[in-house]
């Protein structure tokens, strides 16, 4: 081999070698280059974007899907939503209960013959136990003169109190949310816990009542809108009842109902609640056992406070058993009136309520009464042909005007023919 031949070979191969040296120091200089490239950034940007707009995405239909099958009575959650429209401090009268506070009672009735506010808040089946959560949630928002507990919740047997649904009913409606978290501590069993925190769990077996799910997500839906509650909580189907004359029904007063009563006593006491009235409201039929209403009335008055049964007082108010209840339970529209009358009178001359409130407030009672008057109007006369609609805040069968002008929240005429009386009739407390 020539030394020209041997000298080219060499000279190409540390020519070969410097260039994959090169190439090496230039692989680690870019390795280790900071990037500050504009497209680099903007990539980056916008994969930050995609995973926050699916993060948002995710959360805005994991809300959806567990609002939607938050399932309850459609009625419950009108009454409860619409407890939250009241603005604060307004309210003198409180009622507590189950179904009977919303059918028997229309708070609006009350308004323009006493002139005294007060709200139905009232939920289906309930039992005794969440009665003091609905009071703490009440005071929340409003300090009331006379808060009325309708005690047939406590007057069931003990399984009543165990039945998961109607605790759903009222927990998961809860806006306080150390409210709701107490209330669980202090009533659902720490085995069953989790079924009211767990969203996940919470619902996952109502998408096979679909519809209902729908009707009460509309109504959930519309009560976020309406700027108030017109109907005050109040609630009525009508129909007449079809339940034979003569029955009797046994009411119960446990060891467990007792001592629930007695928290809620003593919660009252606690939170310097100073007029509370524990009452019995009409039902169709005859009690059984009378003398467990007097358990309650000893129990009561015990504490200082009031209690009154009107289930003997059904022929004084003029209530009658075919023309007056929807069902066994409960007053219709035409009972209700009758009641709501009464009930009225009872609680201006007892606890001399006055007609105090704004200019404002009166002008905005006065509209939801006018309002509240059509619907009552439209279920009466569906009530003479035993229809079966049911009438509520929201309700498919209110009165198209009435369902409108709630929407748009019309401003309340001041001259507006339902005022509240100016003078009470008061006189000293029996």
């Amino acid at each position: 081999m020539s030394l020209q031949l041997i000298h080219g070979t060499v000279k190409r191969s540390l020519e070969m070698k410097t260039v994959m040296r090169f190439t090496k120091v230039k692989e680690k200089i870019i390795k280790n280059k900071p990037i500050n490239s504009t497209d680099e950034g903007k990539g980056r940007h916008r994969k930050v974007i995609r995973i926050g707009a699916f993060a948002l995405v995710f959360v805005v239909l994991f809300s959806f899907v567990s609002t939607f099958f938050k399932m309850t009575d459609a009625v419950n959650i009108a009454t409860i939503e619409g407890f939250y429209k009241e603005p604060k401090n307004t309210i003198d009268v409180m009622m507590i209960g189950a179904s009977e506070v919303y059918a028997d009672y229309s708070a609006t009735e009350a308004w323009k013959n006493y002139g005294y506010t007060s709200y139905s808040l009232g939920v289906s089946g309930v039992p005794g136990s969440l009665y003091k959560s609905m009071l703490r949630e009440a005071l929340t928002r409003q300090h009331p003169k006379v808060v009325v507990f309708e005690v047939n919740g406590f007057l069931q047997n003990d399984s009543y109190y165990d039945r998961t649904v109607k605790l759903h009913s009222w927990i998961d409606n809860i806006h306080n949310k150390e409210n709701r978290f107490d209330t669980i501590q202090e009533i659902v069993p720490k085995d069953e816990q989790d079924n009211f925190t767990n969203p996940l769990k919470l619902h996952h077996s109502n998408w096979k009542d679909i519809g209902k799910c729908a009707h009460t997500f509309a109504t959930r839906v519309g009560m976020y809108f309406a700027k108030t509650s017109c109907m005050k909580g109040f609630s009525s189907i009508a129909k007449y009842s079809d339940c034979p004359s003569g029955k009797q029904k046994k009411l119960y007063f446990t060891d467990k109902s007792r001592a629930y009563m007695t928290d809620l006593l003593e919660y009252c006491k606690a939170q310097g609640v100073e007029k509370v009235l524990f009452a019995r409201f009409p039902h169709e039929k005859e009690i059984k056992n009378p003398q467990v209403l007097c358990d309650v009335k000893e129990l009561v008055e015990s504490y200082g406070y009031d209690f009154a049964s009107f289930e003997g007082d059904k022929e004084f108010i003029g209530i009658n058993e075919r023309d007056d209840f929807y069902n066994s339970e409960h007053l219709n529209i035409n009972g209700s009136l009758k009641f709501t009358a009464f009930m009225g009178k009872y609680l201006s001359d007892n606890y001399r309520l006055n007609a105090d409130h704004s200019p404002e407030i009166q002008s905005a009672w006065g509209e939801c009464a006018r309002r509240a008057d059509k619907v009552i109007s439209a279920c009466a006369k569906d009530t003479d042909l035993s229809l079966g609609n049911h009438y509520f805040e929201m309700s498919v069968y209110l009165p198209y005007n009435f369902s409108s002008s709630l929407a748009t929240n019309k401003v309340a005429d001041t001259n507006n023919e339902a005022k509240p009386a100016k003078e009470l009739n008061t006189p000293v407390k029996k």
